[in-house]
């Protein structure tokens, strides 16, 4: 039984497994900056508050947050993806210097600024998100320069991350170079398709997404539970990839894979612990690194999950570590025994 495979002391060893794995990131790379204003009062002139500016703090976001989670937890990370020739652009080199990710795939595309994501704190609650980029695809030119960067590091890599947030840097060019390139090295592929190609994630061996991203994707709407097994059998097959592992918010995770339709409930219990900043690249990086370590997916979304209560409990700026997650594992075994497992045709 697969079920079998996730029990504490194989999880564990997957843990310890961990240090050292070769990921390759290639993906959207973007700067989150969170301005913090302690609201005073109401403004005169409209009913919106009115506050003294306490400060700003950047951080890595997209496919960089992704790689410094990975980092965090003791991979050897290698980035490709584009920058601007702006500020933002040279800070996040500098991030990536300093938290030991290689960056020789980075590329600096002087026709766009780097994608820069500014967050709006009143009393700590998150009140308006202000986007400035570019969401088109890269040009031909500069895809190609992507993939030329990604080719010779895929065969070094024990795992290849596609970390897509529709900025851009994630073509069909790049994802069909990327998946021919893995194959042919025998390479593990972990796509995380946003909205625009996720369709063009064929052939990728995992798809980690959310209900969103899967519902535009295959134009099903997620009514009942038969609805939702049809949504990931369809996308199965139309990606032609080994499992899906789609996240729901405080229904927990589901697996499909070609024989069983597998439900993870969440483990604090009925709680959204996915939407908070962060905390889908740690899922992420937590699947990649378990089947890069040798796990099945059964284990992989086992320790994603786990992932994602760690990581909601942490500040934004703590990125997930190693005994965080393995203090969890020791108790989650009533979690383990909440698994429900049904086969796809019956």
């Amino acid at each position: 039984m697969p079920l079998e495979t996730v029990d504490r002391e194989k999880l564990n060893d997957l843990l310890r497994r961990f240090q050292g794995r070769k990921v390759l990131v290639i993906g959207d790379l973007i700067v989150s900056r969170f301005v913090e204003v302690a609201a005073r009062k109401l403004a005169r002139e409209a009913p919106v508050p009115a506050g003294d500016y306490m400060g700003e703090t950047f951080l890595p976001g997209g496919g960089a947050n992704l790689s410094r989670e990975l980092a965090s937890l003791g991979a050897s990370v290698e980035l490709v993806g584009l920058v601007g020739s702006d500020e933002y652009g040279t800070w996040l080199k500098s991030e990536f210097s300093k938290h030991g990710i290689g960056h020789d795939g980075v590329v600096t595309d002087t026709s766009r600024p780097t994608p820069l994501r500014t967050w709006i704190m009143v009393n700590t609650f998150h009140m308006l998100r202000i986007d400035r980029e570019d969401r088109t695809d890269a040009p031909p030119a500069l895809a190609k320069k992507l993939l030329a960067a990604a080719l010779p590091a895929i065969k070094k890599a024990d795992c290849v991350v596609l970390s897509d947030y529709d900025r851009g840097s994630i073509t069909s060019y790049v994802i069909n170079g990327v998946v021919d390139e893995a194959h042919a090295a025998g390479k593990v592929v972990v796509g995380q398709p946003k909205m625009h190609h996720y369709l063009d994630f064929s052939g990728v061996t995992y798809v980690k997404s959310n209900m969103e991203e899967a519902g535009h994707a295959t134009g099903m709407a997620m009514v009942n539970e038969t609805s939702l097994r049809n949504m990931g059998v369809n996308l199965l097959s139309r990606l032609d990839c080994k499992a899906i592992l789609i996240t729901r918010g405080e229904q927990g995770l589901t697996l499909f894979d070609k024989d069983n339709v597998t439900m993870f409930p969440p483990i604090g219990g009925k709680k959204n612990l996915f939407s908070k900043v962060g905390v889908r690249d740690a899922m992420t990086g937590v699947f990649a690194l378990t089947v890069a370590s040798g796990g099945n997916a059964y284990q992989a979304s086992v320790l994603s999950n786990i992932s994602g209560e760690a990581r909601s409990a942490l500040a934004r700026n703590v990125t997930l570590s190693a005994p965080d997650l393995q203090t969890r594992v020791q108790s989650a075994d009533d979690f383990v025994q909440r698994i429900v497992q049904v086969p796809v045709r019956r």
